[in-house]
């Protein structure tokens, strides 16, 4: 079965998004690999990590739905290339980028993933913004 990549950040609220995102995937028949990159190695000692909990809701949202669903945490310096490498390495037909609304400081220290993203592969991407609640 394909899978879809939809990335997000600690940031992004799993909110009426999740609903479009799922009636999606479940109309191309495929299922949601979602995944959150902590930047660089730190690590919660022992607490789970904000962006473990954003996943573990989406999850929770998404197998509601009876969406077929895994997550995936992942640790790296350079959070568009570990997108990269998790989409070709899960051969995945699409990524969604759930955006959020960070600051253009937050930008200059990590970076534009979307772009990133956008320019490193050859397969379809798809951008939610945070203000977006519409239908796929």
């Amino acid at each position: 079965m394909s899978k879809i990549l939809l990335s997000v950040s600690d940031r992004w609220v799993p909110d009426a998004r999740i609903d479009a995102i799922a009636s999606f995937v479940q109309r191309l028949g495929h299922q949601i690999l979602v995944t959150h990159v902590v930047y660089g190695a730190e690590s919660g000692g022992g607490e789970p990590l904000p962006g473990e909990r954003v996943l573990e809701k989406i999850a929770s949202q998404m197998r509601d739905k009876q969406t077929k669903v895994e997550t995936l945490l992942l640790f790296s310096d350079d959070v568009g290339q570990a997108i990269l490498k998790t989409a070709e390495e899960h051969k995945v037909v699409m990524i969604m980028l759930g955006l959020s609304s960070k600051g253009m400081l937050t930008r200059l220290i990590e970076g534009n993933v979307a772009q990133e993203v956008v320019r490193g592969t050859k397969i379809p991407v798809l951008l939610l913004p945070p203000e977006w609640g519409g239908e796929i």
